[in-house]
């Protein structure tokens, strides 16, 4: 009789544990953020391992005035590295038939991800006709811009100093360039401000000092059907002087060299 029993409760208990094991076993993997790529920007040196010196007008990358009728060269002398900050600077300066010179670098080749959260510390000075940007292009496109996509994490326009500009740009089922954007408000306080956005293959959102600002749906039906977004992408960082989006130009204002500072560019993915 006491066999019995045992035998009785020990087969009662087994649907219980059988049910926590099932639980256990279910439980989705916790995912973390990781930091797979950064520059701090400690050294005296551009970090070339992590950034290629784009130069020149943009003739020799097929896109000429950046595809943007922009009114600067870009010279490796106008990007520095020192106190801990990455400065590129914009200046009035006559070299290679243009009026102006800046820099503009990418992390092409050094630097490509597919999804994750890209965000940096930045700070810009807000004079009319520069254009401060810290964006993404996809490393190898299949088609051209912009079927291919663009991501623009921060772009500053001295000339709506008063915002700045969340974009994707992409394009419509007949490969007509289409966005979708927001724009936020900016005190000019002349200090860093932390811009990042966070990417998956579901959507896109973006960040300013850690506070939610825009975000995207691929479901979204204006994009659904030709979403771009699946594939590795680089980062961008320059400063364009007029041309589309930059305006008129303060010349007088740029005689001396105005900057976009940049204390640290981070990239986190899911592990």
């Amino acid at each position: 009789m006491r066999r019995a029993l045992l035998r009785l409760r020990t087969w009662m208990w087994l649907p219980l544990l059988a049910g926590l094991f099932a639980c256990e076993q279910s439980d989705p993997p916790v995912l973390t953020q990781t930091l797979v790529w950064a520059d701090e920007f400690n050294g005296t040196e551009l970090d070339e391992s992590k950034w290629e010196v784009m130069t020149g007008d943009g003739t020799e990358f097929g896109i000429p005035g950046w595809g943007n009728n922009e009114a600067q060269y870009y010279r490796a002398e106008n990007a520095s590295v020192g106190n801990g900050v990455l400065r590129i600077a914009a200046v009035r300066q006559d070299f290679g038939g243009y009026e102006y010179t800046s820099a503009r670098l990418r992390s092409q080749g050094r630097g490509d991800f597919k999804y994750g959260r890209m965000e940096a510390s930045i700070r810009t000075d807000p004079t009319q006709g520069l254009w401060h940007a810290f964006w993404m292009l996809p490393t190898n496109p299949v088609n051209p811009w912009p079927i291919s996509g663009e991501i623009d994490i921060m772009e500053y326009v001295g000339n709506l100093s008063d915002i700045t500009l969340t974009t994707i740009h992409y394009a419509d089922a007949q490969g007509n360039h289409q966005e979708l954007g927001s724009t936020q408000p900016f005190q000019q306080d002349n200090a860093f401000h932390l811009y990042a956005v966070e990417w998956d293959e579901f959507e896109i959102t973006w960040f300013r000092d850690s506070v939610e600002v825009f975000s995207v749906d691929r479901n979204n039906d204006l994009i659904a059907q030709t979403w771009p977004f699946d594939a590795e992408f680089h980062l961008i960082l320059n400063t364009a002087v007029g041309g589309n989006l930059g305006g008129n130009i303060n010349s007088s204002a740029l005689a001396a060299p105005k900057y976009m500072d940049v204390d640290y560019v981070r990239v986190y993915q899911n592990q």
